[in-house]
């Protein structure tokens, strides 16, 4: 008798066993790459947008994926740009032909994300930009009707008014100069951020406007310039492996302008942290603000908070965003046939951790437009001062220097 339940026993552990994995085994895969810089001088934002992917992902796993009645997984399948164009294209080339990825998110540099757009619109791979910010884009996407990318990141605009408007209306400076990077967005901001300024306080005179190679090491001449000129404010973005670069020069030369940044990499809270006293003061474009803008935000806060033990990046929620709505589409569409999912991203409203948003027409850009928080550092801690109703519902308030970080014991 023993050895027969013993045996009975024993066959129904095999027949679990063996259920369990016919189950998973029947379990439909969902590939999706996720692109990123995961090395070179944009790695720690990388870090970022791979966090918010998994999150994402995580939260589908959790609610469990259907297509047709069948459970599905997904397969996320990473690729590291490096923040380079040559090999973004490498990447990409080998996630469309060999891994065969039914879809695409992330992308921070927009060199590298106008480099390989074209790809995925000739493989009808849908892809959802995540933090890539250029206006060409959106102009690409039009000009060349490429239904299949989608542009989910602030633009240039949503970024450089908001950063422009804020130190208008707070610093009220006479005389500004312009430092950014020698890319697209940085280009962008340089333009979008003058035309502001010629529309909306045409008494505020340009003193500089120049442009440095990514991942720069020496900003010297720069902001010897933007001192002997007597620039009130320096608006741009360094970011990076060079945004330490730029507090640490603008310290030691003690350039009397107040620096203030449109937001990659120096406004998450790590680097705040290792940099509050040069910080102290500056005003950076936050981008994202914790609130709750939908039923997913407090869930997603918390489980990166879980995660990273820190709040999320404006990049971590953006790549969470990116990630939801390619797989919310899929979802929605039932399948994954390419033009059922782009139709459905196209045509849909999602329910995001930014709020509940969608994409303008293709004629249009497939744009997300939104509304971006400027915030002040003061102490080492992220006070909101722009939109005056953020600024409001959070007391914040801006303190006006001097004293500049140099001056303070």
């Amino acid at each position: 008798m023993r050895r027969a339940m013993g045996w009975i026993g024993a066959v129904t552990v095999i027949a679990i066993v063996v259920a369990r994995a016919a189950i998973a085994q029947d379990a439909g895969e969902i590939k999706l790459g996720a692109f990123m810089p995961l090395s070179g001088i944009s790695a720690d934002v990388g870090a970022q947008i791979k966090a918010g992917t998994e999150v994402a992902i995580d939260r589908a796993h959790e609610q469990g994926l259907k297509l047709g009645g069948k459970p599905y997984r997904v397969k996320v399948i990473w690729y590291d740009t490096e923040g380079k164009g040559d090999v973004g294209l490498n990447v990409v080339t080998r996630a469309l032909t060999v891994d065969k990825i039914h879809a695409g998110v992330g992308f921070l540099s927009s060199d590298v994300f106008i480099r390989v757009m074209d790809e995925f619109q000739k493989a009808s791979v849908p892809v959802v930009d995540c933090c890539a910010a250029s206006l060409k884009i959106g102009d690409k996407i039009a000009a060349n009707k490429m239904g299949y990318v989608f542009q989910l990141s602030p633009t240039a605009n949503d970024i450089a008014r908001s950063l422009a408007a804020a130190v208008a209306a707070n610093v009220k400076p006479k005389k500004i100069a312009l430092l950014n990077e020698n890319t697209d967005a940085g280009r962008d901001f340089s333009r979008i951020t003058r035309d502001w300024y010629q529309q909306n306080a045409k008494d505020v005179e340009v003193v500089a406007d120049d442009f440095v190679d990514r991942g720069v090491t020496d900003l010297t001449p720069q902001l010897a310039k933007i001192k002997r000129v007597g620039a009130q404010a320096i608006l741009g973005e360094i970011y990076g492996s060079s945004g330490p670069v730029l507090f640490n020069q603008w310290f030691e030369l003690r350039v009397p302008a107040l620096v203030a940044h449109m937001g990659a990499t120096v406004s998450a809270q790590t680097f705040i942290d290792q940099h509050a006293k040069m910080m102290d003061g500056a005003i950076v474009n936050n981008r994202w603000w914790p609130a709750r803008y939908s039923d997913v935000s407090e869930p997603m806060m918390a489980a990166y908070r879980k995660k990273a033990g820190t709040d999320p990046t404006n990049f971590v929620v953006q790549a969470h965003d990116a990630t939801l709505v390619a797989l919310e589409a899929i979802t929605k569409a039932g399948s994954l046939d390419p033009d059922k999912m782009r139709a459905a991203i196209e045509g849909g409203t999602f329910a995001m951790a930014w709020g509940t948003r969608k994409f303008t027409p293709l004629a249009e850009g497939h744009r997300m437009p939104i509304q971006t928080v400027v915030v002040q550092i003061q102490g080492g801690k992220k006070v909101p001062i722009f939109p005056a109703e953020i600024a409001a519902k959070a007391d914040g308030k801006y303190v006006a220097p001097p004293p500049y970080a140099w001056e303070k014991k």
